[in-house]
């Protein structure tokens, strides 16, 4: 949620809530890149200093990264007439997209502001069926789309469901889960 613009009143505890940090709360913890607000971040009065002079004025209108999945089931039939693929990805742009055979769809956005995707990293889990493209079991780094797909040749029908997580890089805490649900249908 984004602190409020100018004419309401802001403290050094509104920032904190938004960007976290320890207490006593230092003014100087808030340094656009040191590792509490991200580098970029930008509010009414423009770019919070990454050095030098700072100042709650700063903050006015600013929101800390949003990172957020949801379950998705995304399923691809082909009717029998070709194979069929169902994927998913989160680019690294900060878009999630669905993948139908040769298709890609945006169904939405991971990380907001985008440009902040590169913070972050992704680690699948398998829970049951088969990918055929894909990594499972290491955290990847978001700096790059990660993708997965599940795929069935003409007369066949597979399935996968794979748990994402999403951390910023470096962390151990998990910002978001979900579970995806691929499905490629290519029976005649």
């Amino acid at each position: 949620m984004a602190l409020p613009g100018p004419g309401v009143p802001l403290s050094l505890s509104d920032i904190q809530g938004e960007f976290g940090g320890t207490n006593p709360i230092s003014l100087s913890e808030y340094y656009a890149g040191g590792g509490l607000v991200p580098a970029g971040t930008t509010g009414t009065y423009g770019a919070v200093p990454s050095s030098g002079a700072i100042s709650i004025q700063n903050f006015y209108g600013t929101t800390n990264v949003v990172i957020s999945i949801s379950d998705q089931n995304i399923s691809y039939a082909s009717g029998g007439l070709s194979s069929a693929t169902a994927g998913y990805r989160l680019t690294s742009g900060g878009q999630t997209d669905e993948r139908l055979n040769n298709s890609y769809s945006n169904i939405g956005q991971w990380c907001t502001p985008t440009s902040q995707a590169s913070n972050y990293e992704v680690f699948a889990t398998l829970v049951y069926g088969s990918l055929n493209a894909g990594v499972t079991g290491a955290w990847l780094a978001l700096s790059s789309t990660q993708e997965w797909n599940t795929f069935a040749n003409a007369g066949g029908y597979e399935t996968a469901q794979i748990t994402l997580q999403i951390r910023k890089v470096g962390t151990a805490t998990v910002l978001d889960t979900a579970t995806i649900t691929l499905e490629a249908d290519a029976l005649l």
